[in-house]
């Protein structure tokens, strides 16, 4: 009797197990493809195809917001515009350019803490934000599509909460709108849970985007778990590049280390063969991160460009995607020394002291180049992820620190205020590019 219970047990936890998995798996909602409109989905026999204007479009660009041109010129068809600020003047220069946009309408980040979203009249302010934007530029030509938040931390619950009713009502307006173009919304990697979720109470979203740096190399087992469980569906990278501040190794203060932008080119390299030969059918293309300045811990970490100088990661970008098998031809920045020791040694000098700083080049010393030297207080303390730009101010250059310049190397006082620091050089060459490189440091007065 008792193993008669335990087999009907056994076979009514598969049923329903079985049960669960066809109702994940039929759970987004089937829609209606319509071939007229000026940017659509289609799925077909291999995955899935975006189509722009009737053509189909791969995704090929950037993240940022600025340099429209140098991005067309090395082949980018695509950026990701963040700040809605200048939108208007930033899609005609796209269209002048032949790139495409994809439009982030911002929106308040969850937070079971403090949940906006349960102040209903803050969400028909947002509602009547979003509708009023969409109205306005959703016939602009090189519009690609919406991309309705970043990084929203989505919650996995059973029921629906303030949040996700008032992400799924901004859908709908969208939707409603501009039937014409998908909405999307970014992922901070690849969240089987926040997926999962997205699925179960969202499914009208169109596709969704991640932003992986360090984690490529997982992020397509993840994807492929959560194909398993709610079938294929397509996305696209929307950020991703060499390894971001969080994945870096630190300092015993807890700085992190930034390899130069040699190093950095080399992984770009890597990532993008990663990404490019997940042959799943469901990616829909890639963004960079970030095309323009951008002091996020330094000014030289994500920031593409310097100065109107271009990295040389963008010759590595040119050459992935004009698929040239002509290797481009780096500056070649190995690394820094300060007193012939480098970050992971932890350098912790005493005010006032004088420090000998040189660069290293995997062809030996360039007579081609400028190389500019800069120090700067060290903001690795502060929260790189707010949501607002407020505690991300640019720290002020410590100035007379260098009193000597001699080809790859410079002579230095340590600031005489106790404190975190870095010592930056910038490597500039004669076509218009440029390397970088930093050390953190820091000043302890023992006195």
């Amino acid at each position: 009797m008792k193993r008669q219970l335990f087999l009907i047990m056994i076979m009514l936890v598969l049923a329903m197990s079985a049960f669960g998995f066809y109702f994940l798996r039929h759970l987004r909602v089937e829609k209606k493809m319509d071939e007229t409109k000026t940017v659509y989905i289609k799925q077909t026999e291999g995955g899935f195809q975006l189509f722009k204007n009737g053509k189909p479009f791969y995704i090929r660009g950037a993240s940022g917001n600025s340099h429209l041109k140098d991005l067309a010129l090395i082949n980018g068809n695509t950026i990701r515009l963040y700040d809605t600020v200048s939108i208007s003047g930033f899609l005609d220069d796209a269209e002048s350019c032949g790139l495409s946009v994809i439009v982030d309408i911002p929106i308040p980040k969850y937070n079971q803490k403090y949940d906006s979203y349960s102040n209903e009249n803050d969400n028909l302010i947002l509602e009547g934000k979003v509708r009023t934007l969409v109205k306005k530029y959703k016939d602009h030509p090189s519009l690609l599509m919406w991309n309705l938040g970043n990084e929203l931390f989505y919650p996995l619950v059973f029921r629906k909460n303030s949040f996700i009713n008032t992400f799924n009502i901004l859908i709908d307006i969208i939707h409603k709108e501009d039937p014409n173009h998908p909405v999307c919304t970014t992922l901070a990697g690849v969240s089987r849970k926040s997926i999962a979720s997205i699925y179960i109470h969202s499914p009208q979203i169109d596709l969704l985007s991640f932003n992986v740096f360090g984690n490529t190399k997982i992020f397509k087992k993840n994807v492929d778990q959560i194909s398993f469980l709610f079938g294929p569906a397509p996305y696209y990278i929307s950020e991703w590049g060499s390894d971001g501040m969080w994945e870096s190794k630190l300092t015993s203060w807890r700085a992190p280390i930034e390899q130069t932008s040699t190093k950095k080119a080399e992984q770009i390299n890597t990532r993008y063969n990663i990404i490019t030969d997940n042959k799943d059918g469901a990616c829909l293309g890639t963004l960079v991160f970030f095309w323009g300045e951008k002091h996020e811990l330094t000014n030289t970490w994500f920031s593409l460009f310097n100065n109107n100088y271009k990295s040389e990661i963008i010759k590595e970008l040119e050459s992935l995607w004009k698929k040239s098998n002509i290797k481009p031809g780096l500056i070649g920045l190995d690394y820094m020394l300060v007193d012939g020791k480098g970050a992971a040694d932890n350098l912790v000098f005493a005010p006032n002291e004088l420090k000998f700083s040189e660069l290293k080049f995997a062809g030996g010393e360039n007579d081609s180049i400028k190389i500019k030297w800069e120090i700067y207080p060290d903001t690795w303390y502060q929260t790189w992820y707010e949501e607002t730009n407020k505690r991300r101010i640019n720290p002020k250059e410590v100035e007379g620190s260098f009193i000597n310049y001699n080809r790859n190397n410079a002579t230095f006082i340590t600031p005489d205020i106790e404190g975190p620091y870095r010592i930056f050089a910038y490597v500039y060459d004669e076509k218009g590019y440029f390397a970088t490189t930093n050390t953190p440091f820091y000043v302890l007065n023992n006195k």
